[in-house]
């Protein structure tokens, strides 16, 4: 790991509820079976359409990021556009838009995103023993096409999916996307708001 950010950062710790219950360093926070904390997932998607023999079919592509070898915790996955841990003093919003800018080099206001929904998982790193996820994970999501300069600590890779091949390819290759982006694009509140 070569982000010097992840010996200073302080993450918020949280009950399932979202409730603040302290701060603690975010390498603390997930090692072992990790600490709860406060974190976000943004997603920005464009709508695509193709002719088919019934027609226009209309849908979106999904701007995906394939996670940075430097990160501490599910290395080298396919994943949503940009995630992050809160830090204190951060709102959802403004924290979702400096991230891009961050990971993604993608510039959007605040207005441009929209807060989705909440959910609390957890998930073993079990190609580096020792690390987990253990998040109240606050979805974002954004319709955007745009120009974009990865930042290489942060993602190696990124490409636009559709979203019915990046379903199937989950099926197929499970393995290769991150454990919370699979819940999210299986959630029915994330397909009834962006597909």
């Amino acid at each position: 790991m070569q982000n010097q950010d992840y010996q200073t950062r302080q993450v918020i710790l949280v009950d399932e509820n979202d409730n603040e219950l302290g701060v603690e360093n975010i390498l603390v926070a997930h090692r072992g079976e990790g600490k709860k904390h406060r974190a976000l997932s943004v997603i920005l998607y464009r709508p695509t359409s193709s002719k088919t023999s019934l027609g226009v079919s209309k849908s979106v592509e999904i701007l995906m990021q394939k996670r940075s070898h430097d990160k501490p915790v599910f290395k080298g996955l396919w994943s949503n556009t940009c995630c992050t841990n809160l830090r204190p003093g951060d709102t959802y919003l403004e924290r979702a838009v400096s991230r891009l800018d961050e990971e993604m080099g993608i510039v959007v206001k605040k207005e441009d995103l929209k807060l989705l929904y909440r959910f609390s998982y957890d998930a073993v790193d079990t190609t580096n023993p020792g690390w987990s996820e253990n998040e109240v994970d606050t979805v974002i999501v954004g319709e955007w096409d745009g120009e974009m300069k990865l930042n290489p600590e942060e993602a190696e890779d990124a490409k636009w999916m559709g979203y019915e091949e990046m379903k199937e390819d989950m099926e197929k290759n499970p393995d290769i996307y991150s454990p919370w982006h699979k819940l999210i694009i299986n959630d029915p509140r994330f397909v009834s708001a962006v597909i």
